[in-house]
């Protein structure tokens, strides 16, 4: 019997009728699988102990963001491990176009206006991609996303020499004064955490679902900030998004904070070609 079989099974889900590959996972083997019922579902299949804990994280993450009820999100059915493999079973949300940017744009902000709590951080480990962050909290924004996310990616970055000496210093000294760049004590939010267009989804009907989230709790300038990082998804979406907004102070500098973190982490998982965009984005904070 497959894991996916089993994974099924155990969650009492009814008898599989076809599974197929699905497009979009870069990291677990994603499939589509067919149900007597008629129901479709998602499978993400992950092997190993740090598979498992992906899985978890974004199970995890997917019941944070939907719990505001603001923002539409798979609804996840189940996680079931055998053996060395674990299954995340998810809700098949069908493709469409005609996407609703503008509605988008303001459920995210629903989403980052939503209580949050009052510190910045998170209960659980995160993981973004194949990078894992641990858990943990600060009253200090700047200081969080400091210590508990640049320096650590730096530090990855210069011992795997993916940088030069000169250029490791210079976004040393960036982080060191970040507290004079960005604001100590923005709103709590909850962040989906990886919101570049691959994880952004068009449903039947327009609506736009939010996938794959890395989520913790943070400045909401982190979201919008992946968002135009590397395109894709209308400008409509964010400028609803920024429509929404009655905190804009230090606004570029938030981005550009949002945006090092994502491209030293590019860099460490993917190699110093993301190096030169990542300087030019410190540039802009020195």
């Amino acid at each position: 019997m497959s894991v996916i079989q089993k994974a099924i099974r155990s969650l009492e889900l009814c008898d599989i009728v076809s599974v197929a590959p699905l497009a979009g996972g870069s990291i677990h083997d994603v499939q589509l699988v067919d149900l007597n019922d008629g129901t479709r579902v998602v499978c993400k299949v992950a092997n190993g102990e740090a598979g498992h804990r992906m899985l978890e994280a974004e199970q995890r993450g997917l019941a944070l963001l939907a719990e505001p009820m603001v923002l539409r999100v798979p609804c996840v059915l189940g996680l079931s491990a055998h053996d060395d493999t674990s299954v995340l079973v998810l809700e098949y949300l069908p493709p469409g176009d005609n996407p609703h940017w503008r509605d988008a744009g303001q459920s995210l902000a629903a989403l980052h206006e939503a209580a949050a709590g009052v510190r910045y951080g998170s209960e659980h480990e995160v993981w973004l991609g194949t990078t894992c962050f641990p858990a943990g909290w600060s009253d200090d924004w700047a200081e969080w996303i400091a210590e508990r996310r640049l320096r650590p990616l730096l530090r990855s970055v210069a011992d795997a020499g993916l940088m030069d000496a000169a250029a490791v210093a210079t976004v040393e000294a960036v982080i060191d004064r970040l507290g004079s760049r960005i604001p100590r004590h923005p709103r709590p939010s909850i962040l989906h955490g990886d919101l570049w267009s691959g994880n952004i989804h068009v449903m039947t009907g327009g609506q736009v679902a939010f996938l794959d989230p890395a989520c913790f709790i943070g400045d909401a300038w982190m979201d919008p900030a992946m968002t135009l990082l590397f395109g894709g998804v209308p400008t409509a979406c964010v400028d609803a998004w920024k429509d929404c907004q009655d905190d804009r102070e230090q606004e570029n500098e938030r981005i550009a904070v949002g945006q090092a973190m994502h491209l030293l982490n590019h860099v460490y998982m993917f190699g110093a070609s993301y190096a030169p965009r990542l300087m030019d984005v410190v540039s802009t904070l020195a």
